[in-house]
């Protein structure tokens, strides 16, 4: 089933606050659910009910959990995944069914030896969201080793496609250079979770429909392909106001969707 999410950087507050402020709105707007930064809800790990409580009241789940690194060394990238089973374990006390992973930072190299500890790390946080009965995903990121398209299909090639899926986010994919929609189309029976940004003429993300990125093609590729999953809006930043943006985000997924114009759930893409 289609569902759509927001992520609520654009709204004010740090932590649990921000995500708590955007509730009201996501859920007018019709969103199903939110995404959210894991490390940022880590002093709530041991009462996942702070956040789960409001979740509910309103409604609405938690999309997908993200969590990064850097993998730059064996220490750094084995406390991630010793870090990863607490993230996993929180995922599930508060009914989230995705972690949603990414990292590689530029100053590790980026050769073969880090492309194969990152995929042997990803593989790991895979098999324990596996035995949890979640989902683990990777989000290919702008800026990482992994923001061109060699490096990239390298980590593919690496990791388990029954442990990792893989989140397409189309202003990052953009930003690399990436064919985005053909990148999609390629990977997507290993796509479940997809971040969906426009992306400007200056390379700045922007509201869904005012940038470069073909959404039309995108979808295509993820319908033809049967797609049934979360598409998510994450814009790290905004010229309009978080209300506004929110809006023209849902606004314009719900016409290239093909969704009913009121009440989310009940629409069937086309």
């Amino acid at each position: 089933m289609l569902k759509l999410g927001y992520h609520p950087a654009t709204f004010p507050g740090r932590g649990l606050d921000r995500l708590l402020a955007s509730l009201p709105t996501v859920r007018a707007e019709g969103w199903d659910g939110l995404e959210y930064c894991a490390r940022t809800l880590e002093p709530w790990f041991d009462r996942p009910e702070r956040v789960r409580g409001p979740l509910d009241e309103m409604g609405l789940v938690l999309s997908g959990l993200y969590y990064t690194c850097g993998f730059t060394s064996d220490e750094e990238t084995e406390a991630w995944v010793e870090g990863a089973e607490r993230v996993a374990r929180f995922c599930a006390d508060v009914g989230c069914h995705l972690m949603l992973i990414d990292g590689g930072r530029k100053d590790g190299g980026g050769g073969e030896e880090q492309i194969a500890r990152v995929a042997r790390a990803a593989n790991a946080a895979g098999r324990i969201c596996h035995s949890r009965g979640l989902v683990c995903s990777w989000h290919q990121h702008w800026g990482t080793i992994f923001e061109h398209e060699e490096p990239f299909e390298r980590l593919m090639a690496l990791t388990d496609p029954e442990l990792v899926c893989f989140t397409p986010d189309t202003a990052q994919l953009a930003r690399g250079g990436f064919d985005v929609p053909e990148t999609i189309r390629r990977h997507r029976h290993r796509s479940r979770y997809v971040h969906f940004k426009d992306l400007g003429q200056d390379q700045r993300f922007t509201e869904l429909g005012t940038g470069t990125v073909d959404f039309a093609a995108c979808w295509r590729a993820l319908r033809d392909g049967g797609f049934s999953g979360w598409i998510v809006v994450d814009l790290d930043y905004t010229e309009l106001s978080p209300v506004e943006s929110c809006r023209a985000n849902m606004t314009y997924l719900r016409s290239l969707l093909g969704l009913h114009a009121q009440g989310r759930r009940r629409g069937a893409a086309g």
